[in-house]
């Protein structure tokens, strides 16, 4: 598979990243901000989520009716999310409306009129989606778990931030953050499809070009991983559990090493965990592993969603799941079917424009340099059956493990359970 990956740096510090993808006639752009809650000051928290949810609200030039309808006049599919470490609004059409993608990405950017209004407005929005979070446990769970196991750390937040907060934020408090965080060193632009790199680089330059705030140094304190076990009594017809362990860092060398460990334990359909707690024993419908990483930090977890009468059996098998990988090591049939599948994965997700543009800057923001997808597959070739079980070894670590649970339950299991 031919990729034609390109980067340019404007005078300003933006990166520019572009995958050309000569078969599709679709593009993808993206304004990905190294802003997001764990950069926020506790007084803030939210406030990352609040302006990604404003800046479709109007800009100088065009109202918020008059954006999305511009990009469905195209046909086009506009979107943002705010994550952790950063911020991303993008918006996929067909390639010959690029022009117009980058007229309202710019825009939006540069020029968010944050009206009061809109402010008002939109905290009843965001009020609705914590509810809905909240209403959503399985979602909930993981809000809740990551305070408990990064106390007072800003990755320990929700992105949603807090309802308290969201609703006394002024207008100059938002501009002010605004101005700071959306800065030209934090703004990568990635576009993946039928684009030339050049005329990417011609679009954005002009608009761009006289966006030069300086920006404030951030501390880099990473999170350190604090052990719970901990249930949160809820009137709900499930118990929701997450058990999790320190993990990897986005950039370290061994991430494919715990990617195919992950998916062993429980990140496919022939996973144990998903083998033997659902398909043998019958005891959930949804469990899974999944492997979380940040700048300078990660997280291995397990979701779990049961009956309170089932819950101490499904901890325990997971538990003895876990033990026996780390115990009595893995087999090299399931290091060979974790690896087709990942890089199955991996191919199949390239399919979609979106997909590509997303690898385009997350490898930017954390690695700083391009990835290709025969690299990837080779370095998940190259993981052998002794990386994979000293990983284990390394990681299911019983001390660090901790639990919280959602749900009918009252009495966390023992402390002393919690072994591997």
């Amino acid at each position: 598979m031919t990729e034609v990956l390109r980067k340019s740096v404007l005078s300003n510090g933006i990166r520019i990243v572009t995958e050309m993808v000569p078969h599709v006639r679709s593009v993808a752009v993206g304004v990905w901000v190294e802003t997001g809650s764990r950069h926020e000051p506790g007084p803030l928290r939210g406030i990352s989520h609040f302006i990604e949810h404003l800046v479709f609200k109007g800009t100088e030039s065009r109202t918020g009716p008059e954006i999305a309808r511009a990009v469905d006049s195209v046909g086009g599919q506009m979107d943002a999310f705010t994550a952790k470490e950063h911020t991303c609004f993008y918006l996929s059409v067909l390639d010959q409306h690029l022009p117009l993608a980058v007229d309202l990405l710019t825009d939006i950017l540069l020029n968010p009129r944050f009206a009061g209004e809109d402010l008002e407005r939109e905290k009843s929005v965001i009020s609705q989606e914590i509810r809905m979070v909240e209403d959503t446990p399985d979602d909930l769970i993981h809000d809740l778990f990551a305070e408990r196991i990064w106390p007072g750390h800003p990755l320990g937040r929700p992105i949603l931030g807090s309802w308290e907060v969201i609703r006394g934020l002024s207008r100059e408090e938002v501009l002010s953050y605004y101005r700071a965080e959306y800065i030209s060193s934090r703004i990568t632009i990635a576009v993946a499809g039928h684009v030339e790199h050049e005329r990417v680089v011609e679009l954005f330059s002009r608009p761009l070009a006289g966006l030069a705030r300086p920006g404030q140094a951030r501390d880099g304190l990473a999170p350190k991983l604090v052990p719970q076990c901990e249930v949160i009594g809820k009137p709900l017809e499930q118990v929701h559990v997450c058990l999790g362990l320190p993990g990897l860092p986005q950039a370290h060398p061994a991430r494919y090493v715990l990617a195919i460990l992950n998916d062993i334990i429980g990140g496919s359909m022939s996973s144990r965990l998903f083998q033997e707690v659902r398909e043998q024993e019958g005891l959930v419908y949804s469990i899974y592993s999944a492997s979380l990483a940040f700048t300078d930090a990660g997280l291995l977890f397990v979701y779990a969603g049961t009956d309170a009468e089932k819950f101490d059996r499904v901890v325990a098998l997971v538990l003895r799941e876990l033990r026996e990988i780390r115990n009595k090591g893995i087999s090299p049939e399931e290091i060979h079917r974790a690896k087709e599948h990942l890089k199955g994965s991996l191919v199949l997700s390239l399919e979609s424009t979106s997909s590509r543009m997303n690898r385009l800057a997350k490898q930017e923001l954390y690695h700083g340099h391009f990835i290709t997808l025969d690299e990837m597959l080779a370095a998940i070739d190259a993981v052998s059956l002794s990386e994979v079980r000293e990983m284990a070894t390394q990681l299911l670590d019983g001390s660090q493990l901790s639990l919280v649970a959602l749900g009918p339950v009252h009495t966390p299991p023992s402390r002393d359970t919690l072994t591997l």
